[in-house]
């Protein structure tokens, strides 16, 4: 399994938490102040992973904005999985639907 993420979750400690777990760490490079500047290995490595989570976020803000999903209106959390569930079905139905015409 891996974590994909942006920048924002560029940690040290997360980094090695997530490593002695077993994951694979997918988290953007930042800038810091010890290295103002990244090295373009760095960079390639921001774009490469850009592509898959570019995808995810896409998804995710889909389900935010035309789907209406900015806040969880159930407490508990079989009924707040069963309404991300159910928004996430209704995205690829509406998906589907463009696809097949």
């Amino acid at each position: 399994p891996a974590m994909w993420a942006d920048a924002a979750y560029d940690k040290h400690a997360r980094r090695a938490r997530l490593k002695a777990e077993g994951k694979k760490v997918r988290i953007a490079r930042r800038p810091n102040k010890h290295h103002p500047q990244l090295p373009p290995r760095l960079k390639h490595y921001n774009r490469l992973i850009a592509r898959r989570r570019a995808a995810v976020e896409t998804t995710f803000a889909t389900l935010k904005n035309r789907m209406k999903l900015t806040a969880i209106r159930y407490v508990g959390l079989a009924k707040a999985a069963a309404q991300v569930t159910m928004a996430a079905i209704a995205f690829n139905m509406r998906r589907w639907a463009a696809i097949t015409g």
